[in-house]
């Protein structure tokens, strides 16, 4: 799976050169109770026209960037689906002339359910985009209010039978498990609701309480009461066992694929390659530092307009490089190529961290497999991967 994940044979070049390009649309019609992504309730389309020119003119200042032959391009969110037509259309004229859109391997877009026509869905994929991931959550209506979601059950059913007639072969749906009200019954109708609309991937993610959410004030405030530890695990268990039967492969801790439809854009996250982001918010990695734009949307506007952006930088130690490292890789059920940490790193892993991770290789929530030098989170290990992380990254 590693050589199918890498898509390329020398990884030593990978290190140096962008393998993924993220833009970012901040706009929603709502922002659920449960988000801290940086997002914000639409505006008027006036100021998506000044955003779009604005991440136009960052793709074009970017003119030092050095990408694979084959990267991927992920548009997140917000809701990018919720941006007009022709302000998609301008964004993707813009990365093609600067050479990132033709050769791609993998162009995603996300899209709420709640804002998608089977018009829209065909202009996503006659644009250029040939994977489509829809914000699911749960096909329960009442499950869907209760963290704020704008669509219906009913339109998420109609976006996924939708999305294959528009011209979309890779379908992706995320789904949440541990909501307000969601027991493990509901779940599985959810669950096989979606299998049955057979998207090639699927992503399912406990819910979080974040700091200063509307969610969590909520749940501070006893006035929302969410399920129980047990019945939560139950409901990760149960996602595992259902997912599996049906032939999606666990190929990450929350994410599952059919037929090796892997979410391209992801694994170069998880591989620590470099990428690039574009517009407010957004992050790049370099391999020796990060960087992130500005969070206000109008203030991105303004810098874009006086050909002035200004990055946070953090340039990272050796230590807290190794750490994000392993912690990514960990995530992957394939684990960590030690080899490689060694080739980037100078160090190695099993010496190092030898004191660290002793209890957990003897539970067997760590696996090391020294014919093939890999180090891998076994199936038990991944119900308790925080656990594991933390002997690399303090979290």
């Amino acid at each position: 799976m590693g050589k199918n994940i890498a898509g390329l044979e020398n990884k030593r070049e990978l290190w140096h050169r962008v393998q993924g390009i993220y833009v970012h649309i901040p706009f929603c019609l709502q922002k659920c109770l449960y988000c801290d992504f940086v997002s914000f309730t639409c505006p008027d389309r006036e100021i998506m026209d000044a955003y779009t020119n604005a991440v136009c003119r960052e793709i074009v200042a970017d003119g030092k960037m050095e990408i694979t032959e084959r990267p991927t391009v992920y548009f997140g969110g917000g809701t990018p689906s919720l941006l007009p037509e022709t302000f998609l259309a301008k964004i993707a004229d813009t990365m093609q002339k600067r050479g990132m859109w033709d050769n791609l391997s993998e162009k995603t877009i996300e899209a709420n359910p709640g804002t998608v026509t089977f018009e829209k869905l065909r202009f996503f994929s006659r644009l250029g985009f040939n994977r489509i991931s829809f914000g699911i959550q749960s096909l329960n209506d009442g499950e869907l209010k209760a963290i704020g979601r704008i669509h219906t059950a009913a339109e998420a059913r109609e976006a996924m039978g939708m999305a294959e007639k528009a011209g979309f072969d890779n379908i992706s749906a995320d789904i949440m498990y541990g909501l307000p009200g969601q027991d493990i019954e509901s779940l599985r109708q959810t669950l096989k609701d979606v299998i049955g609309f057979n998207p090639e991937h699927i992503s399912a993610y406990g819910l979080t309480l974040e700091e200063n959410t509307p969610l969590t004030r909520l749940v501070g405030s006893k006035a929302v009461i969410l399920p129980c530890y047990d019945d939560v695990f139950a409901m990760y268990s149960l996602l595992q066992e259902m997912l599996e039967k049906e032939g999606y492969n666990r190929y990450e801790i929350s994410n599952y694929a059919k037929n090796g439809r892997i979410a391209r854009h992801n694994t170069v996250y998880w591989h620590y390659f470099p990428y690039r982001g574009f517009g407010a918010a957004a992050c790049s990695f370099g391999g020796g530092k990060r960087r992130t734009g500005t969070a206000s949307v109008v203030q991105y506007i303004t810098q874009a307009q006086r050909n002035d952006f200004s990055y946070n930088t953090e340039y990272l130690t050796l230590d807290e490089k190794i750490g994000e490292f392993m912690f990514l890789g960990l995530r992957m059920a394939e684990g960590v190529d030690l080899k490689e940490v060694e080739k980037r790193f100078n160090i190695d892993i099993m010496e190092r961290f030898a004191q660290e991770m002793a209890s957990f290789l003897d539970k067997g929530l760590l696996i090391y497999d020294a014919e093939a030098g890999r180090l891998r989170l076994s199936r038990q290990g991944m119900a308790v991967g925080n656990r594991v992380f933390e002997i690399f990254v303090k979290i």
